[in-house]
């Protein structure tokens, strides 16, 4: 039975949210995002691709103009002020080193200094279509590993303080167990503004279903022209039958046990 999500007690209220892509975070753990925030909580994202082939009808540079715009007002939107951008060419991760990513991500962690790290389950390969995905979930949680050496990245010791996250949080289209949930409907409105502001990549996501629906002799003129019009209609569309988001979390539980036999105050 999966828990309840409850907010970890702590006074070091700071998590990093890794995704590939612009869109990831209020599809996947927006509800999640927005509990932490408002439990007083200061998050910072890493978008590792420039989104760059997520549009229909525009270009590289338009689509990457559009999606920067709309990500940084979803962002707003959620109560996150400040994001690390990799800018790699987006649908094509599977062409980079998943060490140099993770790599990137060890120095960020070590500037945040996070208690949370929340991205994509590394271990539900047989659920998730999207490399981008999976490339993601599988550098960083490396690096919530070896962000902890003193001789990583590149063998020289103290290159940045060394800095291990307390939790794990995993997300995906389906993780591989689902350990806690979080009801979305307390969130639902908020939510869904936010995910109407990626009006580039709602509209992308119309055109691959009318791509399908064209092969079978059908069109979808109305759900091409709403979510022109009013993004917010497809958003709702997306969410009309999710109750909950699904998460596997990997908590500090031994660290705490540890500390409270052996810790000393510092």
């Amino acid at each position: 039975m999966a828990k309840k999500l409850e907010i970890p007690h702590t006074d070091r209220k700071t998590g990093l949210v890794v995704i590939a892509h612009a869109d990831d975070i209020t599809l996947f753990c927006g509800a999640t995002v927005l509990k932490l925030v408002d439990a007083g909580w200061n998050l910072e994202v890493v978008r590792v691709t420039d989104d760059a082939w997520d549009s229909w009808g525009d270009d590289e540079l338009a689509t990457k103009n559009k999606n920067q715009k709309e990500f940084e007002r979803a962002l707003t939107k959620l109560g996150i002020s400040k994001a690390h951008e990799f800018s790699y060419p987006t649908d094509r991760l599977g062409d980079v080193s998943e060490v140099e990513i993770r790599n990137r991500i060890v120095k960020v962690i070590r500037k945040v200094k996070p208690y949370l790290i929340v991205t994509f389950d590394p271990d539900c390969i047989r659920y998730e279509d999207n490399v981008d995905h999976r490339m993601v979930g599988i550098a960083t949680t490396e690096a919530c590993w070896t962000a902890g050496f003193d001789k990583h990245p590149d063998g020289k010791v103290d290159q940045l303080r060394a800095h291990l996250p307390i939790e794990r949080w995993y997300i995906g289209r389906t993780v591989l167990e689902v350990t806690h949930e979080i009801e979305i409907a307390p969130y639902k409105e908020r939510l869904l503004d936010a995910v109407s502001e990626h009006k580039t990549m709602l509209i992308n996501m119309v055109a691959q279903l009318e791509v399908k629906s064209k092969f079978l002799g059908y069109e979808l003129p109305e759900l091409r022209n709403t979510v022109a019009k009013d993004p917010k209609c497809f958003a709702e569309l997306i969410y009309q039958n999710r109750r909950v988001e699904n998460l596997r979390i990997i908590d500090g539980g031994e660290i705490h046990q540890l500390i409270e036999r052996y810790g000393k105050p510092l």
